[in-house]
């Protein structure tokens, strides 16, 4: 049987499926830039709802007058083992440009050659570039000591690559998982940086998205009445597949798994539509075999481990306050702040730190009143795990 990818494949217009009108409205806006009209987009979605799976599909077909940087930032916040700060951030977005625009042919060789040689020595901290004191008339950062001017360079090359190449009508900046930009040492004067020189760019776009709960104080911070942008940017919510639009997946993709009434609305009801849960879950189910109620349940706890993958991995991935937060919440979703100090071991300025990274990372939400588990596939992982071993997870 074939199964269904779990991360973003190479071929990605085979497994894409039914996002057509969230990419013409993304693309709709990012279009703009052929009027000389920039656009700020914030996307949002729970964990494995397929942000990434669109925002890569938007990279691939790119038209060949766009040029599209794509980073990922918690591959950079691993790079650099949590400890982000605002210098090699930028220099790793330097350095993606680069990438993006030696992608678009030989023509850009002197200018990525020049470039890649910046990017080595501000890496190395040894800054040397002799031929020249300026690139597109940018004054060249010192790295050892001169984050203004590098911050500047880097804020302004897009706009500047673009003026003086004739084949190239705008620069999109996609900035993904976006969230863990709360790491750096000033995250709100980061913001503020990037609003400070794109309000005044025709031709550059940004593009932040996230898995980050609509509470989060990031996204205050970020779009909020007081925040760097105030409101401007354009928030598009990408949302979990109907129960009407599972079913149609599951009969295109895996025609040969069969449900009965009562089995399909458990599959839905444990998927809640997101296409990450959905395949990790068809790809442990059996041909020949009518899934009913029963049955699905079964397979679901006899193979939690492969169907949570996602949430394994992340639960692995906190520390010790955060786990104790969510523990908290177990057996009962949905406490006020003060609940959940008193059965937590830890400071008030503790407990608002870790809350705020947990919204941060998508796993909680907060209605105004409570705290509650954003995606009930995590809830329903501590709880198995709990009843059949006694203990939660490590």
């Amino acid at each position: 049987m074939d199964k269904l990818p779990l991360f973003v494949p190479e071929d990605i217009n085979k497994y894409f499926y039914n996002r057509t009108e969230d990419l013409k409205k993304i693309n709709f806006y990012l279009s703009s830039l052929n009027e000389n009209i920039s656009q700020r987009l914030l996307i949002t979605g729970v964990r494995g709802v397929g942000k990434t799976y669109l925002l890569q599909k938007i990279v691939k077909d790119a038209p060949k007058n766009i040029v599209i940087t794509y980073l990922d930032v918690s591959k950079v916040y691993g790079m650099y083992f949590g400890k982000l700060t605002s210098k090699n951030f930028l220099i790793e977005l330097l350095e993606n440009m680069n990438n993006s625009l030696k992608a678009k042919g030989e023509k850009y060789n002197t200018i990525t050659a020049n470039l890649k040689n910046l990017i080595n020595n501000l890496k190395l901290n040894n800054y040397d570039f002799k031929d020249s004191n300026n690139l597109f008339g940018i004054p060249i950062p010192n790295a050892d000591k001169d984050y203004k001017k590098l911050s500047k360079f880097v804020m302004e090359l897009p706009q500047k690559i673009i003026e003086q190449n004739k084949d190239i009508d705008g620069f999109i900046i996609i900035l993904d998982e976006f969230q863990l930009l709360d790491n750096l040492e000033n995250p709100d004067a980061f913001f503020w940086l990037v609003r400070s020189f794109n309000l005044f760019q025709s031709n550059v776009s940004y593009v932040m998205s996230g898995s980050v709960s609509d509470t989060s104080k990031i996204i205050e911070m970020l779009n909020g009445s007081t925040g760097a942008f105030g409101g401007r940017m354009v928030q598009i919510n990408i949302k979990p597949f109907s129960k009407k639009e599972v079913k149609s997946y599951i009969e295109e993709r895996m025609p040969y798994l069969k449900f009965t009434d009562d089995g399909f609305n458990k599959f839905y009801k444990c998927t809640r539509g997101i296409p990450m849960h959905i395949n990790s879950f068809c790809n442990v189910l059996t041909q020949d075999v009518v899934y009913d109620e029963k049955l699905i349940n079964e397979t679901f706890q006899i193979n939690m481990d492969q169907i949570l993958v996602m949430w394994i991995r992340v639960w692995g991935s906190l520390n010790k306050y955060e786990k104790e937060i969510l523990k908290s919440l177990l057996p009962k979703d949905g406490r006020r702040w003060s609940e959940i100090l008193k059965t937590t071991t830890f400071s008030t300025k503790t407990l608002d730190k870790y809350l705020n990274t947990l919204q941060n990372k998508g796993i909680l939400r907060y209605d105004g009143n409570n705290y509650s588990f954003a995606d009930l596939m995590l809830k329903k992982y501590l709880e198995i795990e709990k009843k059949n071993n006694g203990v939660y997870p490590y």
